[in-house]
């Protein structure tokens, strides 16, 4: 029985749409049909200024949108570090992670500032395409089972930090914060910040049972649970093997 109290703040609907991601607002829908959904859009108080929700989901967007984005939740930023440290469940994907680190740096060499919740730079590079197909390793925590994670990632920007000690996922196949790691993304008590997209939550059951845990909805079905696993597992084979990657 999934609570009618399960609140899902989605911020900037109408920009995490790029890559397919709003497939993961879809997914959550489809695992808790009795839950309330707020989207938040360009010049709205965000539901997080006030409240506590039980989940925040921000998806894949282009650069300007990106830098709309930050603006808009610079005023935030303070709550929103509160929150991610006091565990409230978030996640930050495809290029919205980087509205998460300290400086986005576009390809003119123009410095901007970002929300400062992780220490890390965005260097923009375009036109330069960095595509791949990831398949990663989540702990939760110390002793915790660890769950596959399968995606893909399609980008102009590699992020200069060190994030050794709060990576969201290990690589088998991909990179992570740039091609000269394996380490991707970054967690903060709640907060998780990955570059995945495709969308990453239908195509990771274990993961979304994880997320749905985190939420307080242990009782919530997974949606579609068998075609789920099937092609999760259908493309962890696929990813491995030998020289699978994207292109142009």
């Amino acid at each position: 029985m999934v609570s009618a109290d399960t609140t899902i703040e989605v911020l900037f609907p109408e920009f995490g749409n790029q890559g397919g991601d709003n497939g993961n607002e879809m997914y959550l829908r489809a695992c808790l049909p009795d839950a309330r959904f707020i989207h938040t859009h360009r010049g709205d108080v965000p539901y997080f200024a006030e409240h506590v929700p039980s989940f925040i989901l921000c998806c894949n967007m282009t650069e300007q949108q990106q830098d709309i984005s930050v603006k808009e939740l610079m005023p935030y930023k303070e709550r929103l570090a509160e929150l991610a440290d006091s565990g409230v469940p978030m996640l930050f994907c495809g290029s919205a992670a980087e509205l998460l680190g300290t400086w986005i740096v576009d390809p003119d060499g123009t410095t901007n500032p970002a929300l400062d919740l992780f220490s890390f730079t965005t260097h923009r590079n375009m036109p330069k395409r960095y595509l791949d197909v990831v398949l990663g390793t989540f702990v939760p925590a110390p002793g915790e089972d660890p769950i596959e994670i399968a995606g893909f990632k399609a980008q102009f920007t590699q992020m200069e930090g060190h994030n050794e000690s709060c990576f969201f996922c290990e690589d088998e196949v991909g990179f992570g914060l740039n091609v000269e790691t394996k380490l991707e993304g970054w967690r903060r008590g709640g907060l998780i910040a990955t570059w995945i997209i495709g969308p990453l939550l239908p195509e990771n059951p274990d993961f979304v049972r994880w997320l749905l845990d985190e939420m307080g909805e242990k009782d919530a079905s997974l949606a579609f649970e068998e075609e789920a696993r099937a092609a999760h597992d259908t493309r962890v084979r696929t990813f491995r093997m030998p020289g699978m990657h994207l292109t142009i």
